[in-house]
């Protein structure tokens, strides 16, 4: 058997030179895990050949076109978004490494772009901010991917990265927006962030998982929305539409013949792939301080619902976590509502203490006594 299907997704399971492998494709298409597997032969294969072969001086340009780009574009062909994120690092990771060969690069080099890459501009940033130390660490962690693959195809013996240390990183802050920074946002913002805006706010939903919504995702009978892929298995579910959601979803229907419901505006066959101008021409014009990011918006659904009484299980599924603790994570509640807790929970004190001590001064009166009448005459 070459592929077989566990749980959602395809397995491959093949014997190479006397060894078994089984592993999982994260591929939840048949052809497309034929596909992985046959890559991961070939993988074996190259790196049986190399053992066999002198070592040859690559450039870490030349390993990331060569190698690590397609194999990357393989391994995470149902995650857009992380490909993309990871040739993000990728381009800043060229632009210091790219000369020189894998062999060289050492744990003193890596340590030396930490440095560097720490006191960059970050991009687009209009006031001068550099890099954050998650944005160094995430270009750390792909470091680290591609050092893992190379060691794996036998282009080199170890990993530099593995002896560097990560920065410590302070856990951002999420903001949750107000009823009244929601109003000043969605007029100021164009339409299209409007529409994406509102399915934020009304599902929680990510914005990937909205830029490449079908027609076909939602049932208008069922007021649900099915997203079929996302950043883990979990990010595939079944989300059900408020009335508002549904309204926007519905008018973009009518307005557009294209199969997407936020199409490209330059090609209506793609889905729009940013609206972060857009979002920041909005907080531009609506004055709003201080400023949040679009993904703020699921932030602030998902603490909406927590607020609104909804359980934390339902709310990891609506969310599409994979584990409880990110849920709990995103669920911050507000002054206001943690003011309206502490009323309710002294309300319950009040009352129990009051009930407690009527039964403990009923005690201390003792059993009511009944004398009986004189009898007869």
């Amino acid at each position: 058997m070459s592929v077989f299907k566990r749980g959602r997704a395809w397995w491959c399971n093949f014997v190479f030179q006397g060894v078994r492998y089984q592993e999982s494709t994260r591929a939840t298409s048949r052809e497309v895990a034929l596909q992985i597997e046959a890559t991961r032969k070939a993988e074996l294969g190259s790196f049986q050949a190399r053992q066999k072969e002198p070592r040859v001086a690559l450039r870490f340009a030349d390993f990331v076109r060569t190698e690590f780009d397609p194999w990357c574009a393989v391994e995470h062909h149902d995650r857009p978004s992380t490909y993309a994120r990871y040739m993000r690092s990728v381009k800043a990771l060229k632009e210091f490494f790219g000369n020189q060969t894998l062999e060289a690069i050492n744990a003193g080099v890596v340590e030396k772009y930490k440095i560097h890459r720490s006191q960059q501009k970050r991009k687009n940033a209009r006031d001068g901010r550099l890099v954050t130390a998650a944005g160094v660490n995430r270009d750390l962690a792909v470091l680290r991917i591609l050092f893992n693959y190379a060691v794996r195809l036998g282009i080199v013996a170890k990993n530099p990265v593995a002896l560097v240390r990560f920065f410590r990183e302070h856990q951002s802050h999420m903001r949750v927006l107000t009823a009244d920074e929601e109003v000043r946002y969605l007029v100021s913002a164009s339409p299209v962030l409007k529409d994406v805006a509102i399915v934020m706010l009304e599902t929680g939903m990510r914005p990937g998982e909205i830029y490449r919504l079908r027609r076909e995702d939602v049932d208008v009978g069922l007021r649900s929305v099915h997203v079929r892929t996302g950043k883990t298995a979990n990010a595939t579910r079944f989300i059900p539409l408020t009335a508002r959601a549904l309204a926007v979803l519905h008018a973009r229907v009518e307005e557009s013949p294209s199969d997407w419901f936020f199409p490209c505006p330059f090609d209506p066959l793609k889905p729009v792939g940013s609206v972060r101008k857009a979002h920041d021409a909005a907080i531009a014009r609506s004055g709003i301080q201080p400023q949040f990011r679009l993904y703020d918006l699921r932030h602030t659904a998902l603490t909406r619902m927590a607020m609104a009484g909804i359980d934390l299980a339902t709310l990891k599924e609506l969310a599409g976590h994979s584990q409880i603790q990110m849920t709990m994570r995103y669920v911050h509640p507000t002054p206001e509502h943690k003011r309206r807790a502490i009323d309710r929970f002294e309300g319950f004190v009040t009352e129990l203490l009051t009930v407690n001590n009527s039964h403990a001064s009923q005690e201390r009166k003792g059993p009511m006594r009944f004398q009986s009448g004189a009898s007869g005459s």
